[in-house]
């Protein structure tokens, strides 16, 4: 589900940058991204233990974020990393309608856990929701090129 973000509500801006490449860089300040139009996103998450959390997520559509760093219209995935260096590489199609959430039903993330922001899309599985988003780089890989290559999901999401 798509639903423009009433910008009436205040939102708490994450106190930490969001470093993005692609064909060109920069580095948003929590500020930054507030000034980007925000989304929601009805998600069900299904964790590794099986348990399945349905929430409303608030944050800004992924690909909007690259509206001036630029994308290389080759792009095919998605690398994003947590502060903690948990990375994940995700395949573009599976990422368009992803958004870096800042708020679960109306709440900011950071209110109610250990982390501000959130990687999350309806059709990516639940262990590769990046939580505590540092970075998020566009990649075009060569077909030979195993996208788990790229990942490091050793950390705990």
């Amino acid at each position: 589900m798509h639903a423009q973000h009433d910008r009436s509500r205040p939102a708490t801006a994450p106190s930490e940058p969001i470093l993005l490449r692609g064909d060109g860089r920069a580095s948003l300040s929590g500020a930054e991204l507030l000034d980007f139009p925000a989304e929601d996103r009805t998600v069900t998450v299904a964790c590794a233990s099986g348990t399945r959390h349905t929430a409303t997520w608030t944050g800004i559509p992924v690909f909007d974020l690259f509206a001036d760093v630029g994308l290389d219209d080759e792009t095919t995935h998605l690398v994003v990393e947590s502060a903690d260096g948990y990375r994940v590489c995700i395949d573009v199609y599976d990422a368009l309608d992803a958004v870096l959430a800042y708020a679960r039903d109306g709440t900011p993330i950071g209110e109610e856990h250990g982390y501000e922001t959130r990687f999350i899309a309806p059709d990516i599985d639940g262990s590769r929701t990046v939580k505590g988003v540092r970075a998020v780089e566009a990649r075009a890989l060569d077909p030979s090129t195993d996208p788990e290559s790229l990942e490091d999901i050793s950390k705990k999401p």
